[in-house]
């Protein structure tokens, strides 16, 4: 039997166990509708970037370290934020998705 574990981080929890900012983009898809994700991690104090499974492998690592993730765990996956959005009159807003996802079985 496998069982499976989903721990589910805001986007600034992330990023301070990564010790880098994400980075999003967005893509018109159509008049109406935006998509944003993540693109890249972009280091604090620095403009070395990361890409997105290596500072996930850094916020897995960590997460393992403070026993949250058992040591026996090897491999996991991730899911970045990333919405299909309608777009307002009001654009001046920014409206950034706000969970990632990280599994394990175990």
């Amino acid at each position: 039997m496998n069982i499976t574990t989903i721990i589910e981080l805001e986007n600034m929890e992330v990023e301070k166990i990564a010790g880098a900012k994400l980075v999003f983009a967005e893509e018109q898809i159509s008049e109406n509708i935006i998509e944003t994700c993540v693109e890249c991690f972009q280091v604090e104090g620095s403009n070395e970037t990361l890409s997105t499974e290596d500072g996930m492998q850094l916020v897995f690592s960590q997460l393992k370290q403070e026993g949250i993730i058992p040591s026996r765990v090897e491999d996991f996956s991730f899911e970045m934020p990333s919405c299909g959005r309608l777009k307002t009159k009001n654009e001046d807003e920014t409206e950034v998705p706000q969970k990632v996802i990280i599994s394990y079985m175990s």
